[in-house]
């Protein structure tokens, strides 16, 4: 009889503890692109450093570790049963849509994250900052800059171009943009663009970025006609950018950890995009030299990092 009535006593405890708040603490589930680029890794560690303090446990599953990750991530996910699922990287979120659009979803480091498949449930951290804000440092850093140019494909980029033209407006800047259909229209849209133009701006557009050449192509036409192109990352600055203004990986980190606590207490409505909280600015030194390019001395108090000439 003692036996059974400790056994009672058990069960009661177990139901107290559960409705007390003392249940296992909520899982994620972290799916990486490719944890060893840098910018994914650097994220991903501070967002589980969040989720540590905050009890949370997680898993992890990286795409270039699964020979096939669809059906793995597929079981995974079965297995697992997280509250919420947090994907680093265009293929991360892609993947993690197709196999598990009834969890709610929440994505980092996408480029141009307009252009994904956002269904219901769906929560996310930009990789860019917002026009506003790129256009106000360009500004400062800037002053005497009037005309400013880009490309873009209308299908992918049309609403984020014309935010910008009309964040640029409010500033006094005029916004000229050339629409292209794919990227062998670079050239020519390159040839009748920068004569117009005092700066080339490179946005994240999956178009005009397709690969390493069109990214060269771009630079190449620039340097030519002596015009300083200005880009949303500073992986630009070593092909020849003379700004780079983008938005800080640690920071991405802990602003998604913290988005996904508010997405698991349903804190945020569905749909919900943030610009990045946190900045990296780099001056290319070097470039700005080289094209005797005036800017604001006062401005470098806001630069993070200097990028001298090679001696």
């Amino acid at each position: 009889m003692k036996i059974m009535e400790f056994c009672k006593v058990l069960i009661l405890l177990s139901v107290f503890w559960v409705s007390a708040g003392f249940a296992q603490p909520s899982k994620v589930l972290i799916v990486n692109s490719d944890n060893a680029v840098f910018r994914y890794g650097t994220i991903a560690s501070e967002f589980k450093k969040v989720l540590q303090q905050n009890a949370y446990q997680w898993t992890e599953f990286n795409l270039n570790s699964h020979a096939d990750a669809e059906a793995e991530l597929k079981q995974l996910i079965q297995q697992e049963n997280p509250v919420l699922i947090y994907c680093i990287g265009t293929k991360a979120y892609s993947l993690a849509r197709n196999v598990a659009s009834n969890k709610k979803l929440l994505f980092s480091a996408a480029i141009n994250w307009r252009r994904l498949d956002i269904g219901e449930g769906t929560y996310g951290v930009a990789n860019e900052l917002s026009s506003a804000q790129e256009i106000s440092l360009l500004r400062y850093f800037f002053p005497t800059i009037k005309n400013i140019g880009l490309l873009y494909n209308d299908k992918f980029s049309r609403e984020y171009v014309e935010t910008i033209k009309k964040d640029a407006s409010a500033l006094g800047i005029n916004i000229i943009n050339q629409p292209i259909n794919d990227a062998q229209e670079i050239g020519d849209a390159l040839n009748e663009l920068l004569p117009k133009i005092d700066m080339f701006w490179i946005i994240s557009d999956p178009v005009v970025l397709s690969s390493k050449a069109s990214v060269q192509q771009i630079f190449q036409s620039a340097q030519q006609r002596k015009k300083p192109v200005y880009a949303y990352s500073d992986v630009f600055i070593e092909q020849g950018a003379v700004l780079a203004i983008s938005a800080d990986l640690a920071t991405i980190g802990r602003q998604s950890a913290s988005l996904a606590l508010m997405v698991d207490k349903d804190k945020v409505p569905e749909g919900t995009v943030q610009n990045p909280a946190g900045s990296t600015v780099t001056l290319n030194k070097c470039a700005l030299d080289a094209l005797r390019l005036n800017f604001n001395q006062d401005a470098l108090d806001s630069v993070n990092k200097i990028v001298e000439c090679n001696k």
